[in-house]
């Protein structure tokens, strides 16, 4: 497809846009209360109607004026969201499931994010899919391929001025890591070396099984020894700038226009009179092939010039926006931006200069940066550049080591909190009664779909208070699981104490039959939408954030491990348990109800569970048999810990979750288990709990009372 006349006004559209960040020309625009320009927002109207040239004249009014309220509006065009209804521009939202309907899709007004209303107040959905051809659709035609390059440029440069903070750090960070996408690949340098040497190869072994010719005479050798020459040329350059490619845009030319012409004389008219034709008639797919890799390496050099050439544009927009903001939350992602651009377009003091500062960063972004500028060092000779960018290298590196620690350790905790809360009351549950209770995921499992029914119902019924449904979900949870636990014990678990097998076997069913009524009620896979407040994550220092949810699900098993411990300890019913526990023949003859305490406490466990079942659903989807992937792990857990230990749950838990989440990465380390760490992980884990008990059969806490005696 011929692009050319598209790339200049590629250019300009981006050029318009900088100059108008540079200048400070959108400040009015970060105004969330102020109204976009009348003549904007009929130009985007436009848009649906208007040619080739009329939509480059809307694309270069928006990147004039500069506003990121226009950046929804330009994404629906593209994907075919957008609509002209009566006036008023709407955006369809992405689908949502509402009770008894079918899959809706919100109206939100294009330039002002707001939802539409019915005359009830009751925001306006569209059921069903998207009709495209209804009026007033408007969508950018498919085949415009370059068109949407310019519409995501012009985004991602709108996004410089969005007035969401964390939208316009994300924006600054991903307009500096454009710094490192100029560089030529080196995977695409050998695969071209690779194709033409194998085309040589094979006009050289044709040309030499082919009768002696005069070239002159024979078109055909003389086109084959000219070709054999242009690739030899280009494999003998050598790089000498830092993103300069190798082999270089003219010598592609040269052998392509070669090998084209080899081609032509192997299917002229006058081939079969030709001596050289019978040994090189074979080479077509060897040379199609030739020609194909040199062709895509054309388009990988021509696509790094473009990204090259538009590099100074974001560089001067990102240094404005630190000059006018040298001290804010911005600061720091615009001088790593603007350091990643001067270290790779800047001149050699202020790229030396850069190359420390980006080791001083030490971010991801930053190392990778180096990255490149040491390969392309080595590959240029350049001593000067790899002299300073190998210590700034290892600055970074020795920062990214430790930041991955941080994020394995929280990993751990998170998942540890997750086996802690599920242990806990499969703990007191086995300490207490001996019981081998299989059905404990499926607990966490109605807890799970609890906390589902409740999410759907907070935002079909009461939408303004659904960020709060967390905290009607968690008593819920805790209810629900508790109920059908008390159920269980009295039907079917009071007949069997003092039998282990059989309790295990019939908790196993009763799993099957919980799977089986949660598959039936809701269907295999749901999720639940975390609230708001829940997304994103906590940013402690540059690379290292902390995701909301799992700070919740952290802060959420601390207190549940806290109230546990002091139920157990601090309450009635704790000395109860207490004294079942250690004996229970003796707590029934100073009148301890010992029954009742059986059902209260087995109906703790499982409500325990359910409220492991509120936090899985935060970063996981949930299922019916979404138990059973847990349940192994929270035997591990309590057989580790020490049967009917509270503290050898806590401990055992955070242990186990903290060793799986070092081992995973460090295996990576080994290519053989690269793609199989978490698997091997899971197996070493279990050798490493082996191990363990043939030392302390009893786990870390032994055990006391009535399973301590038996």
């Amino acid at each position: 497809m011929n692009t050319g006349p598209m790339y200049p006004r590629l250019l300009t559209t981006l050029a318009l846009a900088c100059l108008a960040i540079a200048l400070g020309r959108p400040a009015a625009a970060l105004e969330a209360n102020a109204d976009l320009p009348k003549d904007v927002t009929d130009a985007v109207r436009s848009l649906g109607k208007a040619d080739d040239a009329g939509r480059q004249k809307v694309y270069d009014l928006i990147a004039k004026e500069g506003d990121a309220r226009l950046i929804p509006a330009l994404r629906a065009f593209v994907d075919g969201r957008l609509q002209d209804r009566d006036g008023t521009l709407v955006i369809y939202s992405d689908t949502v499931q509402l009770p008894g309907k079918d899959p809706a899709m919100p109206l939100i007004d294009a330039f002002t994010g707001q939802p539409l209303k019915e005359p009830d107040g009751s925001p306006t959905y569209v059921f069903g899919r998207i009709n495209l051809s209804a009026p007033g659709m408007m969508r950018l035609p498919p085949a415009k391929r370059q068109e949407r390059v310019i519409i995501a440029d012009l985004t991602s440069v709108l996004s410089l001025l969005d007035p969401d903070p964390k939208v316009r750090i994300q924006s600054v960070r991903d307009t500096g890591e454009r710094a490192g996408r100029v560089f030529v690949d080196p995977t695409d340098e050998v695969k071209v070396a690779g194709d033409l040497k194998a085309g040589a190869a094979a006009l050289k072994a044709a040309a030499a099984g082919a009768p002696a010719s005069d070239p002159a005479s024979d078109p055909l050798a003389a086109a084959a020894k000219d070709a054999v020459a242009a690739i030899d040329a280009a494999l003998a350059e050598r790089p000498t700038k830092l993103l300069g490619a190798v082999p270089s845009k003219a010598a592609l030319s040269k052998v392509t226009a070669s090998l084209n012409k080899v081609q032509a004389e192997l299917t002229g008219p006058a081939a079969a009179t030709r001596p050289a034709i019978a040994a090189l008639k074979g080479l077509g797919d060897t040379l199609t092939a030739t020609l194909a890799g040199a062709r895509m390496y054309q388009n990988r050099v021509d696509d790094q010039k473009k990204k090259l050439d538009e590099l100074p544009k974001y560089a001067v927009a990102i240094k404005r926006q630190l000059d006018k903001e040298p001290n804010s939350q911005f600061t720091g992602p615009l001088k790593e931006a603007t350091a990643s651009f001067n270290a790779v377009i800047g001149d050699r003091p202020a790229q030396i200069a850069a190359v420390k500062e980006l080791g001083d960063i030490g971010t991801s972004r930053a190392a990778n940066i180096l990255r490149r500028l040491a390969a392309a060092a080595k590959r240029t000779g350049d001593d000067e550049l790899a002299k300073a960018v190998v210590p700034a290298l290892e600055k970074a590196e020795t920062y990214q080591t430790r930041i991955h620690f941080v994020q394995h350790t929280f990993a751990g905790l998170s998942l540890g909190s997750i086996l802690v809360l599920l242990a806990l009351g499969l703990s007191i549950i086995f300490g207490l009664m001996g019981v081998i209770n299989m059905a404990h995921g499926e607990f966490m499992m109605v807890g799970a779909f609890t906390t589902y029914v409740v999410h759907t119902w907070f935002k079909a019924h009461a939408p303004g208070l659904f960020e709060y449904y967390l905290l009607a979900a968690i008593p819920a949870a805790f209810l629900v699981a508790g109920g059908v636990g008390l159920l269980v014990e009295n039907v079917v678990i009071r007949h069997l104490y003092g039998r282990p097998l059989e309790t295990l076997l019939a908790t196993w069913g009763v799993g099957l039959i919980l799977i089986q009524v949660a598959r039936v009620m809701f269907g295999d896979t749901l999720s639940v939408t975390p609230p708001k407040w829940m997304e994103g994550g906590i940013e402690v220092m540059p690379d290292l954030v902390f995701p909301r949810n799992r700070v919740f699900i952290i802060a959420f098993c601390a207190v549940c491990i806290f109230t546990v411990y002091y139920l157990v300890n601090r309450t009635k019913l704790g000395l109860l348990l207490r004294a079942t526990t250690q004996n229970r023949e003796m707590a029934a003859a100073l009148g301890v109800p010992t029954r009742r305490v059986d059902a209260l406490t087995f109906a703790l466990g499982a409500g325990l569970a359910g409220l492991a079942g509120v936090a899985v659903p935060l970063y996981n989807k949930i299922n019916p048999s979404i138990g059973q992937e847990y349940i192994v792990d929270s035997f591990m857990v309590v057989v580790v810990g020490g049967v009917g230990k509270l503290a050898g749950a806590i401990y055992a838990g955070l242990g186990l979750g903290f060793i799986s989440k070092y081992l995973e990465p460090f295996l990576q380390y080994f290519k053989a288990m690269e793609s199989s760490s978490s698997v091997v992980g899971k197996v070493l884990v279990l050798g490493m709990i082996v191990m363990f008990l043939q030392w302390r059969p009893s786990g870390i806490f032994p055990p006391k009372g009535r399973l301590a005696d038996a």
